[in-house]
């Protein structure tokens, strides 16, 4: 389909369809991975930690070893990168936090808060409302090319005109 000025509404029809198409399937997506998130954290223990040691191998990168507060489960080293210049660490020694604490394999534990458990699910769910944002948006814009394209057939105003 080649584009010229006469099917260029046609052609933002069909964009602002596969927008839509694009933003359902972002959306599903973005259901589909909370639930699973949700499920896997629902098969943690939530426990309250204290933050043990904090090593910084290289600047921007630590790992935090927490310990749960009663002493019931094994020490857990989370992994955490940020950048230095920007941001601290978020980590203090002696402060609680809260971890879903996976039994089956303590490596795959989390850190409780809502970015750090749902990321996938929130980055996907916010991309998809935008995409769906764009629908009825493209569409005014169709309707309003066809109208300003209707006058000019009608009063027989032309884009271009040829002088002599």
């Amino acid at each position: 389909m080649a584009t010229s000025p006469n099917n260029a509404p046609q052609l933002l029809k069909y964009i602002a369809f596969v927008m839509l198409f694009a933003s359902v399937v972002l959306v599903i997506l973005g259901v589909y991975f909370y639930q699973k998130e949700d499920a896997f954290l629902a098969e943690c223990s939530l426990i309250k930690c204290r933050v043990t040691s904090i090593e910084e191998k290289r600047y921007g990168k630590a790992y935090v070893t927490l310990t749960e507060v009663n002493g019931n489960y094994k020490p857990w080293v989370h992994y955490v990168e940020y950048d230095p210049s920007d941001e601290e660490l978020g980590f203090e020694e002696g402060e609680i936090r809260e971890v879903y604490y996976y039994t089956k394999d303590p490596a795959q534990s989390q850190v409780k808060g809502f970015f750090e458990n749902h990321l996938t699910s929130f980055i996907l769910l916010i991309v998809g409302f935008a995409f769906m944002l764009d629908f009825p948006i493209l569409l005014m814009v169709v309707s309003k090319t066809k109208k300003q394209r209707m006058a000019q057939n009608q009063f027989g105003i032309k884009d271009e005109v040829i002088s002599e």
